[in-house]
Parts: structure tokens; C-alpha cells; sequence
């Protein structure tokens, strides 16, 4: 099913176009994992009508939205508004009732989840949808060879709750020599809506806040745009961000452990330190059926031509025994027999 992405071969990246496609969409010039063609198509429904809110990450918009469009064209009777405003205000927009699904770059918190419960009585349905290599990016010509979470923590985050006792705040501490020697480091990330800046502070600050000096951005694309101007920058995007001014950090878990590159397949098998799903959560009451839209938005997600849009859009797909057992909550049928074995879904 899958390939190896190395960092020699993603680096094969055409320069975006103009500042718009910075600012819209990831890059698409890069080596992309094959999809399974075990994934069964997406067959249309009869007579699906309505309308349809999905808000949510920003990080996902481009295959969310992508996603809104096929269905939009499949039936001329849907209208779905994707509103990628981050992560935060997905679950907001599910208890205010002015969203049906939300598009989530993390899980939701157990807050959130008690929050969503004592409206409604139940829990939301969680449906992973694709999979992501959180990156550290620096510079095209910043020769550091790999980064540590520790040393990580100590440059982006405020407590350095990992062990480091002294601020990173030159590239001479990273091992770095010549004119890197005293140069400063400066961090690059997302803003507070962001799940990506949340994972981020689960993941590498263990639960701390980011440092104030920080330079915060709204969007993931902007954070890469900002360290491909800056030779001394470092900041985290989601990997389908990835452009040829900048290269990804293989990372490890600690000192002394092996640098592993985000790619598919480390980000599958889980060797890839900052490996994270996409989520899409449900209004979906226990024993009591969709509406019919939502249903449909949720087997395209999961269908082949959806996964392709997640590929497309510089991300990695679901396995195929994972979309085997997602959509047989939903009840389509799958033959799984040769996929291989991945945990099943929370719900």
C-alpha cells in the first residue's frame, strides 16, 4: 500500500506560484504515497438534499473543502460551508448547533467531550480521516542534522518541563559550528485556535505553554512561508506544507535515539515522534441515524477518491484495514480480509 518518502526525495518541490498559494493551499510537488486500491470507491447516494456546516482546523481545509466540492457537484441540491477558522472552534460551533461536523487537527479534550455531553447527552462520534507527520522546519540552508524533544521544548516552550535547564536560543547550543555558532534562533508556530499548536504543546512541551517570544500565525502555510525567509527560523507545520525553501528535522524522542524523518511510513507505523490523525466528530446520537448529508460527507472522507484528496493535498491516507472498520460503523460494507491489522476507532 504505502512507499517510502525519503527527505532527498521530498526535497523535489516546485516554488510556489504567487503569495496566494502560501496562504490557500499546501504545496503539491511532492512524492506521494500510493493508495490502496483495495479502498472502495464512493458511490453516489439517491436524492441527497440540504445543507451542511464542517468548522473546524485550518490545517485540513484544503481536503475538507475539497471534499465540500465533490459532494457539491455530485448533488446539485447540497450546499456545504467549510469554515477552517482552527481546531478550537470546532467543538464550540457542535455546541452552539451552527456546525453538524467538526474538523479537528487533534482529539478533542476530555473538557471538550464533558462539555459536549452535558448538552447533549452522549458523546460526539469521532472518525479519523487521514493521518499527518507534524514537522519542524527550518531554513533550505540550515545544516542541522536532527533535534531532540528536549531540545525542542527548550526552544519553543516556556517551563522546558523535559529536563533542559537553559533556554536554546542560539543554533551554537544545537551543535551547530562557523557562522551558525552564535547566531540566534528564531521560532516560528501557530496561534492559540490552532490544533496544531495545541498538539504541539501536549507533544513536545508536555502540557506547557509556548514561550511569548514566539512568532504566532494564524495559518500553517504562513508559519512555513515565514521560516523559508528567514535563514536562522525554525517553526512546525503539518508536512503537506512543506516547500522548497525549507526542509523538515528528523526528530528523536530523546538523546542518544535515532533521528526519524517524517514520512508515510513512519508516520504509519509510529516511529515518526510527532505523528498525529485528522478527526472529523459527529453529532450522531447513540442508535439513531445521521442525516443523510452528514452520512454522505463521511463515506467520501473514507472513500478512495476522498483519501486521494488527502494525499493530494500533501498528507498521508488511512490504512486500508482502518477505513474497513470505519466504514462499517457507518454501515458500508468492506471486504477487510487482506488488510493489514491498525487499532480500531475510540467510538
Amino acid at each position: 500500500m504505502c512507499i517510502r518518502m525519503t527527505v532527498r526525495a521530498l526535497g523535489c518541490f516546485a516554488a510556489w506560484a504567487a503569495l496566494a498559494c502560501w496562504i490557500a493551499v499546501p504545496c503539491q510537488a511532492q512524492l506521494k504515497p500510493e493508495l490502496d486500491l483495495k479502498i472502495p470507491p464512493y458511490t453516489p447516494a439517491s436524492a441527497v438534499s440540504g445543507s451542511l456546516v464542517v468548522a473546524g482546523s485550518e490545517t485540513m481545509r484544503p481536503f475538507t473543502q475539497g471534499w465540500a466540492n465533490e459532494l457539491g457537484r455530485l448533488y446539485p441540491g447540497v450546499t456545504i460551508k467549510v469554515e477552517g477558522l482552527g481546531s478550537e472552534t470546532g467543538p464550540v460551533k457542535l455546541l452552539e448547533r451552527k456546525a453538524e461536523i467538526a474538523a479537528m487537527s487533534r482529539r478533542m479534550t476530555t473538557q471538550e467531550i464533558a462539555d459536549f455531553m452535558q448538552e447533549f447527552g452522549y458523546e460526539p462520534t469521532e472518525v479519523p480521516v487521514g493521518v499527518d507527520a507534524l514537522a519542524v522546519f527550518v531554513h533550505r540552508e540550515n545544516p542541522i542534522a536532527g533535534i531532540t524533544l528536549q531540545e525542542l521544548d527548550a526552544i519553543f516552550c516556556f517551563e522546558r518541563r523535559r529536563g533542559i535547564k537553559y533556554p536554546i536560543d542560539s543554533w551554537g547550543l544545537l551543535g551547530l559550528h562557523e557562522d551558525w555558532f552564535d547566531a540566534p534562533i528564531r521560532s516560528y508556530g501557530r496561534d492559540g485556535l490552532s490544533g496544531t499548536a495545541a498538539f504541539f504543546k501536549e507533544q513536545v512541551c508536555d502540557g506547557a505553554e509556548l514561550k511569548p517570544g514566539m512568532i504566532k500565525s494564524p495559518g500553517s502555510a504562513s508559519v512555513v512561508m515565514d521560516v523559508s525567509k528567514d535563514r536562522l527560523g525554525i517553526g512546525f507545520s503539518g508536512i503537506g506544507y512543506r516547500t522548497s525553501g525549507v526542509r523538515p528535522v528528523p526528530l528523536a524522542n530523546a538523546k542518544g535515539g535515532r533521528y526519524v524523518e517524517p514520512t508515510f511510513q513512519t508516520a504509519i507505523d509510529g516511529t515518526y515522534p510527532l505523528r498525529r490523525n485528522f478527526y472529523l466528530y459527529v453529532n450522531k446520537p447513540p442508535k439513531a441515524a445521521p442525516s443523510p448529508l452528514v452520512a454522505e460527507f463521511v463515506k467520501f472522507a473514507l472513500s478512495r477518491q476522498g483519501q486521494e484528496l488527502v494525499i493530494k493535498t500533501g498528507y498521508f491516507p488511512l490504512t486500508t484495514s482502518e477505513i474497513a472498520r470505519l466504514l462499517a460503523f457507518w454501515s458500508v460494507p468492506v471486504n477487510a480480509a487482506s488488510a493489514a491489522r491498525t487499532p480500531s476507532p475510540r467510538n
